[in-house]
């Protein structure tokens, strides 16, 4: 079982093209780990925005009565992709993980293939 510090830098040092990566409370909008960004990536600033994502998202699922789990939510940029993956299990209920990735660089059906292996390491 990896602890937050290590399966952000497993996700940086692991996912081609990464920008940056995040664990996110989303009942808080706090990022409860941060790993990489930019000056023109703040992570704490994309935690707190792509809580309203995920909230918005898992109240349209109930408005509609759909009674399945979102794996992962996909932002395409021009030049990024930012994926935000859900994470579930007993310890997961309100965090996501929020990765961001340069789309020359990235292969997107990896980056997805190695967040679930790292969010399935997650201890938190």
């Amino acid at each position: 079982m990896a602890n937050t510090e290590a399966a952000l830098k497993e996700a940086m040092s692991t996912i081609e093209g990464t920008i940056g990566v995040a664990l996110v409370d989303y009942s808080s909008g706090m990022a409860l780990g941060t790993l990489g960004g930019s000056k023109d990536l703040d992570l704490s600033v994309a935690a707190a925005g792509n809580t309203d994502v995920v909230r918005a998202k898992v109240r349209t699922m109930e408005l509609l009565g759909l009674k399945d789990e979102i794996e992962d939510i996909l932002i395409t940029l021009g030049s990024q992709y930012h994926l935000i993956r859900l994470l579930t299990g007993r310890n997961h209920t309100g965090l996501f993980l929020y990765l961001a990735l340069d789309k020359t660089r990235a292969n997107l059906a990896m980056a997805r293939h190695q967040l679930k292996k790292i969010e399935a390491e997650l201890e938190v």
